[in-house]
């Protein structure tokens, strides 16, 4: 917040037909923050209303403690209109008693609904849930049925045993309610519920920019089809585990090749198209690609887009980003011959 003085002073300026970044240079403050007094968005001797925390849980609380007689939680609404219901007291209540009652065949839906990323881990899913809602994730695995405390034990999405097979579209059915997502998108996202089941997968950190548009900060590990390498909304890399992600946007040659590995898929199996990226990748690192100029200024491309620490940290993963698209011509010629041949 600027003093009272300087904030009127700087409209004055502004009123007499100053530009607003000719009084930024002046004062010294951000062109944003100017434009925001001239514009009246802020009013000078005024701070900023800040956003409230638990905004989203104050009428969750009140529903879930509707008709209830305890007198610490009870509060005159007509003599105090503006009081709001103690924090502490109201958290302690609802991690205690009021989660637990959410065992009822119909689940009550929490005041922060998640969402859950393609091929997010359920263990991932369930701690974002439960941090969004500000509760611990046993308290969440307490409101779930046991199902989910066996899939999180067992820290294998993929493993489908038959004994929990029946009660899979029950668990699903429950988790949806919760979290305020549609039951379709949590069988068609998480693996753990049979997504994809069956296909080859590889465990990747999901793209930083779809998990950054979900406002999620920390990494979400995901399951993602066997020959995704980028993720084309916004052209990232996907590195493997424990390597940092880069950008490709700036090679079409890259993006290209990843939309011609997917359309493969009409013509053949995921496996084929592994193999033969896989054969494809070996004679192209033993002809030295460093003479291929297509190569080179991919390779540059690739270091003047991206951050130096992110550079030095993955070289294995920027050699195979910078030869993707001639592995991925070199693996769609081998199919071609493996089918004209019927091998």
């Amino acid at each position: 917040m600027l003093p009272r003085d300087r904030a009127q002073q700087i409209i004055a300026d502004h009123a007499a037909g100053k530009p607003v970044r000719a009084i930024a240079r002046a004062y010294g403050h951000n062109p944003k923050t100017v434009r925001n007094y001239v514009s009246g968005r802020r009013t000078p001797g005024e701070a900023t209303a800040r956003s409230d925390d638990f905004a989203p849980f104050i009428t969750y609380c009140w529903q879930r403690l509707a008709g209830r007689k305890r007198p610490a939680l009870q509060v005159d609404q007509d003599r105090r209109p503006d009081h709001r219901p103690h924090l502490p007291l109201l958290l302690t209540h609802l991690r205690t008693e009021t989660l637990a009652e959410a065992r009822h065949p119909q689940p009550f839906p929490l005041p922060v609904p998640v969402s859950p990323v393609n091929g997010e881990t359920l263990a991932s899913f369930l701690g974002g849930l439960a941090a969004a809602n500000r509760i611990s994730p046993d308290a969440l695995l307490d409101v779930l049925p046991p199902w989910f405390r066996v899939k999180t034990r067992w820290h294998d999405d993929r493993w489908q045993h038959d004994q929990l097979t029946p009660w899979a579209d029950a668990a699903a059915a429950t988790l949806a309610v919760i979290s305020g997502t549609d039951i379709a998108a949590i069988r068609n996202t998480l693996p753990a519920f049979g997504a994809s089941s069956g296909q080859p997968a590889r465990a990747v950190t999901a793209c930083r920019r779809c998990t950054a548009a979900r406002r999620v900060q920390q990494p979400v590990p995901v399951h993602l089809p066997a020959h995704y390498r980028v993720c084309l909304p916004h052209g990232i890399w996907l590195s493997g585990p424990g390597t940092p992600q880069f950008s490709v946007s700036g090679c079409p040659g890259i993006i290209a090749a990843e939309h011609r590995a997917r359309r493969l898929l009409r013509h053949c199996t995921i496996e084929q198209v592994i193999y033969a990226s896989i054969r494809a990748a070996e004679p192209a690192a033993a002809a030295q690609p460093s003479f291929r100029p297509a190569w080179k200024q991919r390779m540059q491309a690739l270091i003047m887009a991206n951050p130096r620490a992110v550079i030095e940290q993955c070289p294995a993963e920027l050699l195979a980003a910078a030869s993707y698209p001639d592995t991925i011509t070199a693996a769609a010629s081998m199919i071609a011959m493996g089918q004209r041949t019927g091998i």
